[in-house]
């Protein structure tokens, strides 16, 4: 049994039996060419994947941290997540975390996935039959082919995983979960009479992390009059979390007060429209559960905002694990 959170900006995966697996959500069509070598440092990051279709067509990708490295590198750039991206992110993840079969006849997967609040009730019933007939034989960095297909989908709404893994508290008033991502960040809110979700108080909003990453690149180019390349985003976003400041030409570059502007802008703006959603409850919610990895990022903002505020257990696989947990049937804390 495998969870899989298929995110805009980081695919997660976790299974029955613990192994875990997080890439960025970046694919590449892979060369011929081979990594240079200089005989130091650590292996290549990323993955190298061969897929091989029922039909006996193979291609080769480079995945994640890899395909970062490419001029030819495609993520999710818009609300709607292409499927032949999104599959072969999840037949990848799967992989990763120990899905597969050599022998005969094939072991299926037993498989959780989510979906965006604002796209569940339209893609829930397409997205579980495309998953149920994709099928492949897969191979990661060079590891066994391995045929990965899928006995049962259980598709469910991000934020529910987060609910249902970290449990809701007794007594009475609202739950309200908070899940950032890159590119959405998903609002929840559950009352706790009824375990129930308030369908007007959740929903999705187009605000997440990569807003962070747009005003850097803004000022990156004010300060040095150079556009900042898209594929040095992800590099630059993590040398001004750690210090503030990052590599220029030789020199240091100090950006260090227009992250922090931008952190705290981009929380203010997730903030309000969450609020705004809720506002006829907010008084009433005893709780808010802040999730996703963006939760490691505008967290401590976000905290001032809602009331009674709790960074997840592992925000970052919060959303798997509890995919994992419905599909098995187990239950959450407090339950």
């Amino acid at each position: 049994m495998l969870g899989i959170d298929i995110g805009y900006g980081f695919a997660k995966a976790v299974s029955a039996e613990g192994k875990r697996a997080c890439f960025p959500s970046l694919a590449a069509p892979a060369g011929h060419d081979q990594a240079l070598d200089l005989g130091f440092g650590g292996p290549a990051p990323g993955h190298r994947v061969t897929v091989r279709r029922l039909n006996g067509q193979a291609q080769e990708y480079l995945i994640g941290e890899a395909a970062q490295e490419s001029f030819l590198a495609s993520g999710f750039l818009g609300a709607e997540k292409p499927a032949e991206l999104h599959d072969l992110l999840l037949l990848t993840a799967a992989y990763l975390v120990g899905a597969g079969t050599t022998g005969f006849p094939p072991v299926q997967v037993d498989l959780a996935v989510g979906l965006p609040l604002a796209f569940y009730r339209a893609q829930k019933d397409v997205l579980k039959t495309r998953l149920e007939a994709l099928a492949a034989h897969v191979s990661v960095d060079g590891g066994g082919e391995r045929y990965i297909s899928f006995r049962r989908v259980l598709v469910v709404p991000q934020g529910a995983g987060v609910v249902f893994v970290q449990g809701l508290p007794k007594g009475r008033g609202f739950a309200g979960v908070i899940d950032i991502g890159q590119y959405t960040t998903d609002f929840l809110l559950v009352d706790l009479r009824t375990g129930r979700p308030v369908v007007e108080a959740s929903g999705s909003v187009e605000a997440g992390c990569h807003l962070v990453a747009q005003r850097v690149s803004q000022a990156y180019l004010a300060k040095t009059g150079r556009p900042l390349p898209p594929r040095m985003e992800r590099r630059m976003l993590e040398d001004l979390a750690e210090t503030g400041r990052t590599v220029f030409r030789g020199g240091e570059l100090d950006l260090s007060r227009e992250y922090g502007e931008a952190v705290e802008d981009v929380a203010e703006a997730v903030a309000r429209q969450v609020l705004s959603a809720w506002r006829d409850f907010t008084d009433s919610v005893a709780v808010t559960y802040l999730a996703g990895g963006g939760a490691l990022l505008l967290g401590e903002r976000l905290a001032r905002a809602f009331p009674n505020p709790v960074l997840v257990e592992d925000p970052v696989f919060a959303n798997a694990l509890g995919y994992l947990r419905m599909l098995s049937g187990g239950k959450g804390k407090g339950d």
